[in-house]
């Protein structure tokens, strides 16, 4: 997906849930201040390039799923990553820090960090950011500076879409569930498939 096409669709995202992309703006900008020199390029998951690729969504059943991974590398979205470190290896962890403090930096130990900047999340980055090593810095606006944007909405969509961005030869999805959620979660796993399918992932 290109900035243009991005742009476009998260401007409806942005309408649809009544955010602020002056906000998501404000929010990366942040992450770029506070992070400094832990900010990594954007090469550093070029080992994603022709691998086979798992992405672990959070679903209610993704433990009854994870055993069908085999071979390649793996990238956890979010909060599965609070559900599986425990049981499973993994290469990249893609996420705006909704989780614990504490399994971000677990997951640091094993894996390379996506950390996500967004107009609600600015308290987290300045919680998070200062305790990790190195990330990669994402934005859903525009990138600028190791600030980048890949696609995606959801820590899942944007995981699926960095894994093709960087040349995925084949991705699977794993945990994905865009109908058992409700109210503004609801909303989101709707947008995130919308998302998928548009780009012909699903």
């Amino acid at each position: 997906m290109n900035q243009a096409e991005w742009k476009r669709i998260y401007s409806a995202i942005a309408v649809d849930f009544g955010y602020s992309m002056d906000r998501d703006r404000k929010s990366a900008r942040l992450m770029h201040d506070v992070a400094g020199e832990k900010l990594l390029e954007e090469g550093v998951l070029d080992f994603l390039r022709g691998e086979e690729v798992w992405v672990v969504g959070n679903s209610p059943d993704v433990f009854e799923e994870i055993d069908v991974i085999s071979g390649g590398k793996v990238i956890v979205a979010g909060k599965a990553v609070e559900r599986i470190s425990d049981v499973l290896e993994f290469d990249v962890l893609v996420t705006d820090m909704d989780e614990s403090t504490e399994k971000i930096l677990e997951a640091e130990e094993k894996a390379v960090l996506v950390l996500h900047a967004h107009g609600d999340n600015m308290k987290r980055i300045e919680e998070v950011v200062p305790l990790v090593d190195r990330f990669v810095g994402t934005t859903q606006t525009e990138p600028f500076d190791r600030i980048y944007n890949f696609g995606g909405f959801t820590d899942g969509d944007r995981a699926v879409l960095m894994a093709r961005y960087f040349g995925a030869d084949r991705i699977n999805l794993v945990g994905f569930d865009f109908k058992r959620a409700e109210g503004v979660k609801r909303k989101k796993l709707q947008w995130a498939e919308f998302i998928l399918r548009y780009e012909g992932l699903i």
